[in-house]
């Protein structure tokens, strides 16, 4: 099964720019809505943790909007419904990037002293966003996510991330930026660069909810 994932891919710097020129007007949007704030925004960790709150209340907010089988309901076999999207929200942030920070925070084996990201890496947080670029994921069963049983056990899962945000913003400062782990697509990032990711990257579905959306009310 060809899955979409929202991933930036690109084989040079023209065309890099010019995808990010396009990303700018598409959050144009959002922002006009107070769900985001505008692109290019350079924000603290304190702030980081507002603007990630504001979004992840927004998606439980919209919880209520879907039955379960609208919330299940996949626009095509290739694409995710929103279920899928929420749950890979969720095991990722959970998982990987969570994980991430405190591999960082505690030194152990997958973290490493410096190293520096990727062409790619330096461009999203130079601009503070993902352009909206939609790519062929892996066919894999730990790639692609399940659908959820209940929009309960969903809920539950994005507290449960608003809560250890707020918890690891406490205490951000104190684990060291020189303190790296490697992200498979941005290179050697660190702690504050991966609390940064998590936001980016729930801002960055919204677009992909958006197309969703679209597809139930036909």
């Amino acid at each position: 099964m060809k899955i979409e994932k929202e991933l930036f891919v690109s084989k040079s710097k023209l065309i890099q720019k010019m995808l990010f020129s396009f990303a700018l007007g598409r959050y144009s949007t959002l922002w006009r809505k107070k769900i985001i704030k505008k692109v290019g925004d350079l924000l603290d960790s304190k702030e980081i943790l507002k603007q990630f709150e504001h979004v992840a209340k927004y998606y439980i907010e919209e919880l209520s909007k879907y039955s379960l089988d609208e919330f299940t309901r996949k626009p095509s076999e290739s694409e995710w419904s929103l279920g899928q999207m929420y749950n890979h929200l969720i095991k990722g942030t959970l998982y990987l990037h969570l994980k991430a920070i405190e591999q960082c925070a505690n030194a152990n084996a997958n973290a490493s002293d410096g190293g520096n990201k990727t062409e790619i890496g330096e461009l999203i947080f130079k601009e503070g966003t993902f352009p909206p670029i939609r790519v062929k994921g892996p066919d894999t069963p730990d790639f692609t996510p399940l659908n959820p049983t209940g929009k309960k056990e969903v809920k539950e899962g994005l507290l449960q991330i608003i809560e250890k945000m707020r918890e690891i913003e406490r205490k951000l400062s104190d684990i060291p930026a020189s303190q790296k782990v490697q992200h498979r697509a941005m290179g050697h990032l660190n702690a504050e660069e991966y609390f940064q990711l998590i936001e980016m990257h729930f801002r960055h579905h919204l677009r992909q909810k958006e197309r969703i959306d679209q597809f139930l009310l036909k």
